[in-house]
């Protein structure tokens, strides 16, 4: 029923097609005329062809199996000797600069490391340049932020009495303005009553008996006279005193000005001094790291060069063995890793497809089967 219903039996045929499988034997009777010995190969081969196609069937699906855990297998030892490999460069990278380090630490001279041995030697002289030169500099801004930090204690100070004096001449101005204006209204006040009593006197004039109160009130109106004239003095002198002290008020704040203007100029000349010897420290910072980078890759570089003239010294000998070592380790490592490279490139990608559709095949078929029992 499968077989004739064109779904998953259909396709397990293509599975194995004639690319994949070989042909079928041509099945029927033999030939009129043949031999008896014809017949029996044909009758064994006719037996024989089922079983080897299962087997290579099932070959091929276990091939997945085979593949996939060799590749595993090969990641894994990949995967170790690459980190053998790392590790004995970066061992061989500490030997080089130890047999550089060893090399300028004896004195050990050659006609092949002449050039780096002098070159290191400019080099080490500029880094103790700038190390120099930082301290140096390091110095001279403390002394300068300590100088013009106390030049600017200085005008602080000056601003800070002239602020003092300025508030309080303008405390004593609101003081005298207070007293004028009391003594205004004291003025005032008198200026009134003395009309009022002057008023009063014309008016006790006019009555025939008045003339002893009219007196009176003149009297009276005279004393108020001199109280008036005694305020106006007062407010007189109230006046050139507040004119004087605004006068005064002013040269303070004026001063006070001028002084914080220059106080504020030593601020700002402080920071530009100390700006600018930061700059130059950092400078010299960064020629200085240039030139500890510099006799690193220089003393790397002595190292290589002494690995390959080998020059002959006793300190040297166990630099050499190690080194050699090293290297040997990375090139047996270097090896491993291509011929596993190559042995992955050897695997036969067309019985891996082959069991791979066949094992889809057989999922399929096996889903179909499922299908139509449970569809019953």
């Amino acid at each position: 029923m499968l077989a004739t219903g064109g779904g998953p039996a259909s396709t397990l045929t293509g599975a194995m097609s004639r690319t994949v499988l070989a042909p079928m034997p041509s099945g029927g009777t033999p030939r009129p005329g043949g031999t008896g010995a014809a017949a029996s190969a044909t009758g064994a081969r006719r037996a024989r062809t089922p079983t080897s196609r299962l087997g290579w069937m099932a070959g091929s699906i276990g091939y997945i199996y085979v593949y996939l855990r060799e590749k595993v297998d090969a990641g894994e030892r990949r995967r170790r000797m690459v980190a053998e490999r790392d590790g004995a460069e970066r061992l061989l990278g500490g030997a080089v600069k130890e047999l550089g380090l060893t090399i300028l630490k004896e004195g050990i001279q050659h006609g092949d490391l002449t050039g780096l041995l002098e070159a290191i030697g400019r080099a080490e002289a500029r880094r103790e340049t700038a190390t120099a030169d930082i301290g140096a500099s390091e110095t001279l801004l403390a002394a300068e932020e300590g100088r013009l930090g106390a030049q600017e204690l200085v005008l602080e100070s000056e601003w800070n009495a002239c602020d003092k004096a300025s508030r309080e001449a303008e405390e004593l101005i609101r003081g005298v303005s207070r007293e004028g204006q009391d003594t205004a209204t004291r003025l005032g006040r008198m200026r009134d009553a003395r009309t009022r009593l002057e008023r009063d006197a014309d008016s006790a004039d006019a009555v025939s008996d008045g003339k002893q109160k009219a007196a009176h009130l003149r009297h009276e109106a005279a004393g108020k006279k001199s109280e008036e004239d005694a305020l106006e003095a007062q407010l007189a002198r109230l006046d050139r005193q507040l004119v004087e002290m605004r006068e005064r008020s002013s040269a303070l704040r004026a001063d006070a000005q001028q002084v914080r203007t220059r106080l504020e100029a030593a601020v700002a000349t402080r920071r530009s001094a100390a700006s600018s010897m930061k700059a130059s420290i950092a400078g010299h910072n960064r020629e200085r790291a240039d030139s500890e980078r510099e006799v690193a890759d220089l003393i790397e570089q002595l190292g290589r060069a002494a690995a390959q003239a080998r020059p002959a010294a006793a300190p040297l000998g166990g630099l050499y063995q190690s080194i050699d070592r090293l290297g040997d380790t990375i090139t047996d490592r270097a090896q491993q890793i291509a011929a596993l490279d190559q042995s992955l490139a050897h695997y036969d990608h067309r019985k891996l497809l082959t069991g791979l559709g066949l094992l889809t095949s057989l999922f399929a078929l096996t889903a179909a089967v499922l299908w139509v029992v449970l569809r019953k």
